[in-house]
């Protein structure tokens, strides 16, 4: 696993362990994405709890696609040593944005966070030179992994009321049906 960073461009290749998922209590967790390097380099980025849903939902669909397509490597399938976030973390950024793809020279998928939103410059979008891009190169396995852990974390909420579906809070819920 190798870290190459810039300023504001940081790279994993191959990270010990990649995650997405929440710290804290259902009502107050903080969503987070992490990954580090077998020598120690770690990066934290704060995301919505949606994003961290929609990321674990379309990295899933991109594997199966992916696979039909590409039909995986047994090295391409190796899952990292811990799927899920540690706790305790100050955040290196707050992503705005993320992307996946597929790199067929390197035979691994990429996960993009991007800090800011891109500039418009007429019919391109190029990145805004001034915030943070993490771009990490990864397996099959760690993927699906990190994917299957987010879609546990995202479920693990508060649960919705069956009236209005706003989560309910422990402490009592007072649902706008009723009123």
């Amino acid at each position: 696993s190798d870290v190459c960073s810039s300023d504001l461009i940081i790279e994993f290749d191959d990270p010990d362990w990649l995650a997405a998922g929440a710290v804290g209590e259902p009502g107050a967790r903080t969503f987070l994405v992490q990954a580090e390097s077998e020598d120690g380099d770690r990066i934290t980025v704060l995301v919505e709890k949606q994003q961290v849903a929609t990321l674990a939902t379309e990295l899933q669909g991109f594997l199966t696609r992916l696979a039909e397509e590409v039909p995986p490597l047994p090295d391409e399938m190796l899952v990292p040593t811990r799927p899920c976030v540690v706790e305790d973390e100050v955040p290196d950024f707050r992503a705005f944005s993320m992307a996946i793809g597929w790199l067929a020279d390197r035979r691994r998928i990429l996960i993009e966070l991007h800090e800011n939103p891109p500039i418009d410059e007429g019919e391109d979008q190029i990145l805004d030179p001034e915030g943070h891009v993490v771009r990490i190169f990864a397996t099959r396995g760690a993927v699906r992994a990190m994917a299957e852990a987010a879609v546990v974390a995202v479920g693990q909420g508060r649960p919705p009321c069956p009236l209005c579906e706003f989560p309910m809070d422990p402490d009592g819920h007072a649902c706008p049906r009723w009123n």
